[in-house]
């Protein structure tokens, strides 16, 4: 490296990997509540896309990219740890409740999950 180059600070990167291709473990059932629509979906799908393919509405604004936070669900049935980006966007008593982003949860086996609105209610609970 030449003298004359300032030396940058390092900094740490952090990367989301749950876009990686996983290996196809057969379909999985999800559950939708309060009105009990469900699908079957794709292994590693994500909850956003089962609600779209579901019919069912999931607050976003961003898309289902993982850079808004609102698409929150509760989940019943097993599920990965939380990812990166889910500890910055869910405050950790809610994390301790199942709640996630349906956005970035990716379904390994039958679920049921409830979409919440913003301020924590579920949907269709005073719709």
């Amino acid at each position: 490296m030449p003298d004359d180059l300032p030396a940058l600070p390092r900094q740490k990167i952090v990367l989301d990997l749950d876009w990686l291709p996983e290996p196809i473990a057969g379909p999985h059932a999800v559950t939708f509540l309060p009105r009990g629509r469900q699908v079957v979906v794709q292994h590693g799908q994500s909850v956003f896309e089962a609600g779209k393919a579901a019919g069912v509405y999931i607050p976003t604004t961003c898309g289902g990219k993982g850079t808004c936070g609102r698409c929150r669900v509760r989940v019943e049935g097993q599920a990965r740890p939380p990812t990166y980006i889910e500890r910055q966007f869910i405050p950790r008593s809610d994390l301790a409740s199942n709640v996630r982003l349906a956005c970035r949860l990716r379904v390994e086996d039958d679920i049921t999950v409830t979409v919440l609105r913003e301020d924590g209610i579920a949907r269709g609970a005073r719709d």
